[in-house]
């Protein structure tokens, strides 16, 4: 994802000590998932605008704020810092009582969990206490959790691959937030969780490299057009399902709108069926594929595989180009939220987008707005029954 972080207020929030057990006034402040799907979940790391406001009222029923970040400081206190305005969010959360909020971890260009001084760090447990300390503090303000780490720019930096401390503290700190009743999620670039792959080709081999070609795009006509774009992963976030189990998971958005995603090739080079294409992921994810070469002392393969009940479809709106980043309209997504529906008895959990903050201000360029079109006559109590 871009990395967008346009509110003005640094904070940082230290932790030296935590009890594991909520108070009971936080707890019931703790909201779960809406229960009807498909979810219409955006992310959006501008409070202030009005944007976050109108998509709710549009629609958008869990909300993901980007970003927070584990942070140790110089004097080697471990903090969560962020320069999201946790006031207007807090003002956001209490005015419409039936959203869910997430803080997000990560972002492109975003910083991966430190280490001190020594090259240790603390085991995701315990950044899990940081961040219920720092939640408590804010008097429950996010519900849960998102994890969105990914690759780096500049592909000499350290976050342009994954470490595997990093990853076992993703799963750790997810087991931890589930067990405290925190929703959990993620939102890995395609290439990180790849459903679509050739089940005997390396593209259904685990890496931790971040720097990789993008897979689809092979020919010498393709590599001239991408012109040596390389920041593609592979199946690294399998490693994360693996270890925390798939249950800890609420659910897992695939991000369909990565920079020269498979499925963006297939579409828009291989000239497929954008419903089809759709389809061919949500059957890979809902039968299940073995990932191989993972560092796990059970196995090195593993097999992912992701109920409709969690899965997500990712999505851009109006910023992508449709070229590197794909572009997938409404009605596409409804089609194949019916198909799921009946070939499995249920549909796909939701619909996620990236971003409130490139909302339109004319209902045709609100991406919230079109879903809500689409999908109101499935539900319709759960969509605009909020005044902006």
């Amino acid at each position: 994802m871009q990395l967008l972080l346009t509110c003005l207020l640094v904070t940082i929030f230290s932790v030296s000590a935590y009890s594991s057990s909520l108070s009971s006034s936080i707890m019931s402040n703790l909201r779960s998932l809406p229960s009807t799907a498909p979810l219409i979940i955006g992310y959006a790391s501008n409070a202030n605008s009005g944007k976050v406001d109108r998509a709710i009222v549009d629609g958008a029923n869990v909300i993901i704020w980007s970003f927070i970040h584990l942070h140790i400081t110089d004097d080697s206190k471990c903090t969560i810092k962020t320069s999201l305005d946790l006031v207007e969010i807090k003002r956001i959360r209490e005015k419409y009582k039936h959203v869910a909020h997430l803080a997000a971890f990560g972002g492109w260009n975003g910083p991966h969990p430190p280490t001190f001084s020594n090259g240790s760090s603390l085991s995701g447990e315990k950044w899990c206490e940081v961040f219920m300390r720092f939640n408590e503090e804010n008097d429950g303000l996010f519900d849960g959790i998102d994890w969105d780490y990914e690759g780096n720019d500049n592909l000499d930096a350290p976050t342009a691959k994954f470490t595997l401390e990093t990853l076992d503290i993703m799963a750790d700190f997810t087991t931890e937030a589930k067990s405290l009743g925190l929703i959990v999620s993620m939102a890995p670039a395609e290439s990180y969780l790849d459903a679509s792959v050739d089940p005997d080709s390396i593209d259904a081999t685990f890496s931790l490299r971040l720097d990789l070609p993008p897979r689809a795009w092979t020919s010498p006509e393709d590599r001239d057009m991408i012109k040596g774009f390389s920041h593609a992963g592979r199946q690294c976030y399998a490693y994360v399902i693996a270890k925390a189990g798939v249950e800890s998971f609420d659910f897992i958005s695939i991000q369909l709108y990565e920079g020269y995603a498979p499925f963006v090739y297939e579409v828009t080079r291989g000239g497929k069926n954008p419903v089809d294409a759709i389809m061919e992921r949500v059957d890979g994810f809902l039968g299940g594929y073995v990932v191989k070469g993972m560092p796990l002392t059970s196995s090195p393969e593993y097999e992912v595989k992701i109920p409709p009940s969690k899965l997500v479809i990712g999505i851009a709106n109006k910023w992508a180009d449709g070229v590197k980043f794909c572009k997938i309209d409404p009605k596409t997504l409804k089609d194949a939220y019916d198909r799921t529906k009946n070939k499995y008895g249920e549909g796909f959990l939701g619909v996620m987008f990236w971003t409130i903050n490139e909302e339109g201000d004319d209902a045709k360029s609100r991406m919230t707005h079109a879903l809500k079109k689409e999908f109101q006559d499935l539900h319709p109590g759960d969509f605009g029954d909020n005044e902006f």
